[in-house]
Formats: C-alpha cells, structure tokens, sequence
C-alpha cells in the first residue's frame, strides 16, 4: 500500500512552513522564493519514505475528484492512504485530514503548526 501525501500550492505551502521556522527561529526571514524551495524540499523528503508520493494540489486536473485523479495521473490504487494538507485559518498553520483512495475517510482531521 502506498502513501500519497496531497500538498496545497507551492507558495502556500512554503510560507506555512516559512512561517513555522520563523517561530522556532525569530528573526528568521524567507523571501517568497526561497518559501517555494522549502516548500520543494519538504516534499522531496516525503517522496523519499518507501512507498511514499508527494503531489502538489494544483498538479491534479481542475474538476476531478482527488481520489480518481492519483489513480488516472499517480498510479494510486483503492485502498492507498491519502494524506492531504491544506492551509489553515491561522498563518502558518496546516489543516491535514487522512483518507483512503476509494471513498474511506479516517475519523481525524488535525491541526498542525500556526501562530495564535
């Protein structure tokens, strides 16, 4: 079984991160290319877990469901989890809900990072 890990646009999700560093580092700062290269470079560790598929949203064609659209584009079968970050209501924050290709949704959905 593989993981694909669903990852919001690029810049939004280097300025997530970016952001989360600046917590941890005040003084910190991240222009908004360098936030797109930490976006990169986060998803190129994930790729690189045995098993495991980083795709960005905007990737996926526009109008097909998420699911069907890993399985057409990514190779993804029914039962492959499915880790998708979005952006949360506070900066820096992650929104990340778990599923299953094939219509099964976990019951967690949680909030990762964020200042507030």
């Amino acid at each position: 079984m593989s993981t694909f890990y669903l990852l919001p646009p690029r810049p939004v999700l280097g300025r997530c991160l970016a952001d989360a560093f600046i917590e941890l580092i005040p003084g910190l700062d991240w222009t908004a290319r360098e936030s797109v290269e930490l976006a990169d470079l986060f998803a190129e560790a994930l790729a690189r877990r045995p098993d495991a598929y980083a795709v960005y949203r905007e990737e996926l064609p526009d109008g097909e469901e998420p699911g069907q659209a890993l399985m057409h584009g990514y190779g993804a079968d029914v039962g492959d989890d499915v880790v998708e970050l979005r952006a949360g209501i506070r900066p820096g924050a992650l929104r990340a809900r778990r599923w299953r290709v094939g219509g099964h949704k976990f019951p967690e959905s949680f909030l990762v990072g964020g200042r507030g």
